[in-house]
């Protein structure tokens, strides 16, 4: 068995934000009473991949700004009994995302990021360490946090750490601007940068994006389609689920496992598997994965 010294550190830039989860039995009638339930969760892209990284078998750090509030004290605990490292600084109000699950298993989400943004510097030794730093675009689409991101980024590859970037949702591409993206990753030059299919269309992706070693296009139950430096594109088909809980955190999901084999020196189709594979698992939750010590989701490895 590994020594924890010998386990992959997957650090997170970004929101940890409270996930108000809304199930739909059937469909939203509008103007009227429609029935569903309700559950609160600890939720943010970041978050979720640091403690997805947990799930999956190797250590995570969480590095952002919580707000200085009860929900984020009770956000703050529940990462931390998820197994999660936590460097963070607490201002303002903590966010929160309406997940709204449709009868079909499929979720919108009405985001409401609080202070998320308002991190002006990293906290000390936030990077110490690490194998990986991986940043949603969410981090990107306020400053001051954006600005300490790309700096993070940086500092991170002159480190020798890994690092991976996600574009995280088609609206946030277009707040911040696709050709503003494009220019990001020319200058941090990620190790990896992820996006759907729908992000990828945003961005204009048709090869690997110029910076990046690798481009990871995911496509729900389709194949995902890496795109490597050297031209070379990979197809690695996804895990067949039969039956889908609920979609929040499998693309977290599948990005912490991806990383978690980058780090380990894994071929990108090796690393591609590992992603779906703990993808699927997060398929089979209600929400994003909890880890180990919170409620839901519990167990050392596993789109």
């Amino acid at each position: 068995m590994k020594s924890l010294a010998d386990r992959s550190l997957i650090g997170t830039l970004g929101d940890l934000i409270e996930d108000l989860v809304v199930e739909l039995a059937e469909p939203m009638r509008l103007a009227t009473d429609t029935d569903v339930s309700v559950a609160r969760r600890r939720g943010g892209s970041a978050a979720n991949v640091a403690t997805a990284a947990v799930v999956g078998g190797a250590r995570g750090r969480f590095i952002g700004n919580v707000g200085a509030d009860d929900v984020g004290d009770r956000l703050v605990d529940q990462l931390e009994l998820a197994g999660v490292d936590v460097a963070v600084a607490r201002t303002g109000r903590t966010g929160t995302v309406v997940a709204l699950i449709d009868e079909l298993g499929e979720r919108s989400l009405l985001t409401d990021r609080g202070s998320s943004g308002a991190l002006d510097r990293l906290p000390t030794g936030a990077l110490d360490g690490l194998s990986v730093l991986h940043v949603p675009a969410y981090a990107l689409a306020d400053e001051p946090l954006a600005s300490v991101a790309e700096i993070a980024l940086c500092e991170s590859a002159s480190r020798g750490q890994q690092t991976s970037l996600d574009a995280s949702a088609v609206p946030v591409i277009e707040r911040i601007g696709a050709d503003a993206i494009r220019s990001l990753v020319e200058r941090v030059r990620p190790t990896v940068v992820f996006c759907n299919a729908d992000e990828a269309l945003a961005l204009g992706v048709d090869r690997c994006l110029v910076g990046a070693t690798l481009t990871v296009v995911k496509n729900g139950a389709l194949p995902v389609v890496i795109h490597a430096l050297d031209g070379a594109v990979i197809e690695v088909p996804a895990r067949r689920v039969e039956t889908i809980v609920d979609t929040t955190g499998a693309g977290d999901a599948f990005a912490a496992a991806f990383m978690i084999g980058v780090s380990r020196g894994l071929m990108p189709e090796e690393c591609a598997v590992l992603g779906h594979d703990l993808a699927a698992r997060s398929l089979l939750s209600k929400g994003a994965l909890q880890g180990c010590g919170s409620s839901g989701e519990t167990g050392t490895s596993g789109e």
